[in-house]
């Protein structure tokens, strides 16, 4: 049996992920802040619930040694994220520091972890939930995609640092899901009509947003490949609008997006 670590198991995609691949027969390593708070997993022989914050290095580093005295870890799935919306001058620095912890940091110190391990052991996987603003940042969303940006780019370079030691570094790129992630907004007046336009765009039918589970079989496929595949994309307004973003160049696809946000 395979062994995987899943961060932010609590809800969502990552609680979606952990019952897929327990379904499949890996032994599920769930990660959440407050593991008394949800019960999902009890009942469930190969999921061991931990608590896991990942801004929390004594949390990381138990984590570490009970995964590494256990059998090991094949894969490691950075999911857990939070995020703010709102204007960045309006937004308070605690909040925007909050966002970099989780997102950006909480992943770099899982991954130093468990790169030692994956190195010696010369195989494993590092997977990571980014997000379409990890590929296009829209406004309004400064701070989530600066964030999940910079997480696209540690990805990246990983892909090929990691390459000798025959460890995969893969990235899932989901457009807005259907989940119950929430972001505090920090908005002004004169910024809600063009937020209000940006959203259907983001979201042109709530009937056919992307479902948690298609995310999960994202992370599943890749986690089962053998191939080098680094990006998976999931969502149709995802895949439409970096395929849109890439074939203009920012500067087409930027002069459109303002003009329909700003000259309605």
């Amino acid at each position: 049996m395979k062994t995987i670590l899943i961060t932010g198991t609590h809800s969502g995609v990552g609680k979606e992920t952990a019952k897929l691949f327990a379904s499949k027969g890996w032994n599920v390593i769930a990660g959440m802040r407050d593991p008394k708070q949800d019960k999902t997993f009890t009942d469930m022989e190969n999921v061991k619930v931990v608590k896991l914050d990942v801004t929390n290095p004594e949390d990381i580093e138990k984590t570490e040694k009970e995964i590494l005295d256990n059998g090991g870890l094949d894969v490691v799935f950075n999911n857990a994220g939070i995020g703010v919306k709102g204007c960045l001058d309006a937004t308070p620095i605690d909040a925007i520091q909050d966002v970099f912890k989780t997102d950006l940091m909480g992943p770099i110190q899982i991954m130093k972890a468990f790169i030692p391990y994956f190195k010696n052991e010369r195989k494993g996987m590092l997977v990571a939930t980014s997000s379409l603003s990890g590929e296009i940042s829209f406004p309004y969303d400064s701070v989530y995609a600066a964030a999940k940006h910079a997480l696209t780019g540690l990805c990246e370079s990983l892909y090929y640092e990691l390459q000798p030691y025959d460890i995969k570094v893969k990235l899932i790129v989901p457009g807005p899901i259907n989940t119950s992630f929430k972001m505090k907004t920090f908005n002004s007046n004169q910024n809600l009509m063009p937020a209000r336009r940006l959203s259907k765009i983001l979201i042109p039918d709530f009937n056919k947003i992307t479902e948690p589970k298609e995310v999960a079989q994202a992370v599943y496929e890749a986690a089962t490949s053998d191939n080098n595949q680094f990006e998976y994309i999931v969502g149709d307004v995802a895949s439409e609008l970096i395929a849109k973003y890439r074939a203009e160049g920012v500067e087409k696809f930027k002069d459109e997006l303002s003009a329909e946000l700003f000259n309605k």
